[in-house]
């Protein structure tokens, strides 16, 4: 298996807007803090930075007062942020993004879904239903469709680690990742043998049902799934898909407010934080092998109706900019592993990579030469 593209920095397309272009990494306003608080800011990719990293980095230019930068608050900072990923889902995506929810039971994959809209649309609504009592599904969910029939696709699942047959488990995963097996058909996968699967699936492919990122969820305060993460580590290894052994994984780290600053310090001090990384078990193995600890974020709660299991009332759920800087991060991340990696022929036609310009990029089919891309900028 081909080592992990990890994509630190998320790229920028060149045909956007003079305002996006512009950007320059802003960190949050700091001035008021003194010496001795901690409190972190965020600069523009949403990753935290000490106060006294900020003080230095939105210092005034003795030397040239006029090209002093302007500090930016965190709220303005997840504004540009939706903004941008707006414009790129609608002038540059031409098809779907398909982007695989998985996760052992009850850590919060569910509710990380409805809460990644609920970031980008300052708006709660059921995208993803909660099923307690249905245990091996696949349900997508249509984030978001723009006019020229891009789809931004989550396929929240249930039930993969406790499926028995880990090769059974295994094959079934890496079928789905290949676009084999339709997300309505895996109640009736699951009483197939592996030969049967075989026979009925093998030769059933649709690219636009292929899966273009992972999305890993762990709850921090559990121990980490390693039966399934090594049912994961098996079906992407066993593909016979370039873009399959190399698609991208974020992994994300949830119920972060359930312990305590003491705790999750003590917890990173330690390097536990790394066991709820998918990738970065991937990538153990590698010679150039790097730290890639999990995204933390807290999802947003909405009391559910005891019957339905919908939303009682979803205006009472109220933006808040600290959990939005969180899943925007996210975002961006999906983004970034998504548009960075290089590969074979995507669900374009048009996209096959000639002798004479360079290669295009294998997993969002944006209408775009990714060699032109300037990268920091987003």
């Amino acid at each position: 298996m081909a080592p992990l593209n990890n994509c630190s920095t998320a790229p920028l397309l060149t045909k956007m807007t003079n305002e996006e272009v512009s950007l320059k990494p802003i960190v949050k306003d700091v001035s008021c803090l003194s010496s001795s608080e901690s409190m972190d800011a965020f600069d523009l990719n949403h990753n935290q930075v000490s106060a006294k990293e900020a003080q230095e980095k939105t210092a005034p230019n003795t030397e040239d007062q006029s090209h002093k930068p302007r500090r930016r608050s965190c709220q303005e900072i997840n504004a540009r942020t939706r903004k941008m990923i707006f414009s790129i889902f609608e002038k540059h995506l031409n098809t779907n993004l398909n982007v695989l929810v998985l996760g052992q039971r009850g850590s919060g994959k569910t509710s990380l879904i409805n809460s990644m809209c609920m970031a980008l649309n300052q708006k709660w609504s059921d995208k993803a239903r909660y099923c307690p009592g249905r245990n091996h599904v696949i349900d997508e969910c249509v984030i978001h469709k723009n006019r020229s029939g891009g789809k931004v696709v989550f396929a929240d699942t249930r039930g993969f680690e406790d499926i028995h047959d880990a090769d059974h488990a295994v094959l079934i995963l890496r079928y789905v990742l290949e676009g084999r097996i339709p997300a309505k058909c895996i109640p009736c996968v699951l009483l197939m043998n592996n030969e049967l699967i075989k026979k009925r699936y093998h030769r059933g492919y649709d690219p636009n049902k292929r899966i273009d990122c992972v999305l890993y969820v762990s709850a921090i305060d559990e121990k980490p799934s390693q039966r399934l993460m090594e049912i994961v580590e098996r079906a992407l290894a066993t593909s016979k898909h370039t873009s399959v052994n190399r698609v991208p994984i974020v992994s994300v780290a949830t119920k972060c407010d359930s312990l305590s600053n003491e705790d999750r310090s003590r917890l990173e001090m330690s390097r536990g934080i790394l066991q709820y990384s998918l990738e970065h078990r991937l990538s153990a193995g590698a010679p150039d092998s790097m730290d890639l600890p999990p995204r933390k974020v807290c999802n947003y709660r909405c009391e559910l109706e005891p019957f339905s299991d919908e939303s009682a009332n979803p205006t009472s759920v109220e933006p808040s900019m600290d959990k939005d800087s969180q899943l925007l991060a996210v975002w961006r991340e999906i983004i970034s592993r998504t548009t960075a990696l290089g590969g074979d022929k995507r669900k374009r036609a048009y996209s096959t990579p000639s002798s004479s310009r360079p290669q295009m990029c294998s997993c969002l089919p944006f209408r775009f030469d990714y060699k032109r891309l300037r990268s920091g900028s987003f």
